[in-house]
């Protein structure tokens, strides 16, 4: 089965990288089922919705038939346009179509079950230094672990060691 998206970075040359005259994406093209969606690269915020993509692999968190996983196309019968949202200082990721958060289980997985924002579902992101993009950070306890990307090449867990990188989406026009 081939890719049934495709991200294309517009570049343009009145946009530079510290002056370095190196072009940088003023925006993003995605392109699903023949149909082009509009999105820029932003830094994650409340009451913005994103498609949220593993810098790495390029694939993107999405909910299908009830499981949080990586998928490599942006498929219609999946979820992957997330509401940011923020209670009490935290964020929190609401996923449009079912109305559920990412939050995390016992058993150290990420999950997409629940239709409230409560500490399970409490959010931090914070920008990696070296490798650009975003850490999305959880509570765990009393400490933040970071989320990574399971054996399995496509479920989400938790960990205390180093996280995947992330970049954020936003939609050009809201959805609900």
């Amino acid at each position: 089965m081939g890719k049934e998206f495709e991200f294309s970075d517009s570049m343009s040359t009145a946009s530079t990288a510290d002056g370095d005259g190196c072009n940088t994406p003023t925006h993003t093209i995605i392109t699903e089922g023949g149909y082009d969606t509009l999105v820029t690269e932003a830094v994650p915020g409340p009451d913005e919705v994103f498609v949220i993509r593993n810098r790495e692999s390029g694939m993107a968190i999405t909910l299908i038939d009830g499981q949080l996983q990586l998928c490599e196309g942006l498929t219609p019968p999946g979820g992957f346009h997330w509401r940011c949202v923020e209670k009490e200082g935290w964020l929190g990721f609401r996923n449009s179509v079912s109305g559920t958060y990412i939050g995390h289980d016992e058993r150290k997985r990420f999950i997409a079950r629940v239709t409230h924002h409560k500490p399970h579902e409490y959010f931090c992101v914070r920008p990696h230094p070296q490798k650009g993009g975003y850490e999305l950070l959880m509570r765990h306890g009393n400490e933040l672990w970071k989320m990574n990307v399971g054996a399995d090449g496509k479920s989400l867990v938790e960990t205390k060691n180093e996280g995947t990188t992330w970049d954020f989406f936003k939609t050009q026009q809201p959805i609900y």
